[in-house]
């Protein structure tokens, strides 16, 4: 493969007070926390982003990654959730503050084989970015691809 240029991405967030308004040039998300914590609850918390994050990721990821292998993909759906001690967030020393582990649940909607599917799976986790960093923080990554029914 010839050699690429690296990217590099930026994004401005300005505060108001927990509220967070992250924008590029052309958008605009919104990250705030519950009232619980002090938020507006005007947007996901910032974990649930990271999710969000992951589970766009993969969709991404597959798409790109089915269309080199010519896979039929059809439809492609995640849910995602995340585990993690709030104690490490509060300070409380040697507890990990944030995901200690990620299930990852995809539903893909195809023709192909099961074998064909576990390989579009084992692609989509050596390439994804969001996935690949959540596992090299030692974040224990737990992954059920199924045919849609």
């Amino acid at each position: 493969m010839s050699e690429m240029k690296k990217i590099t991405m930026k994004v401005n967030a300005k505060s108001e007070g927990m509220t967070v308004r992250a924008s590029t040039k052309k958008h605009e998300i919104v990250i705030d926390e519950g009232k619980q914590m002090g938020g507006q609850d005007l947007g996901m918390n910032p974990l649930q982003a990271v999710l969000s994050s992951l589970a766009a990721c993969e969709n991404v990821t597959a798409r790109v990654t089915a269309k080199e292998m010519d896979f039929d993909l059809q439809d492609f759906s995640v849910e995602v959730q995340g585990t993690f001690d709030p104690r490490g967030f509060m300070g409380v020393p040697d507890v990990c503050p944030y995901f200690e582990s990620v299930t990852v649940e995809v539903t893909v909607t195809t023709n192909e084989s099961e074998d064909r599917l576990q390989e579009l799976k084992e692609n989509v986790e050596s390439r994804c970015p969001v996935y690949t960093m959540m596992k090299a923080a030692g974040v224990q990554m737990n992954d059920t691809w199924k045919k849609a029914d």
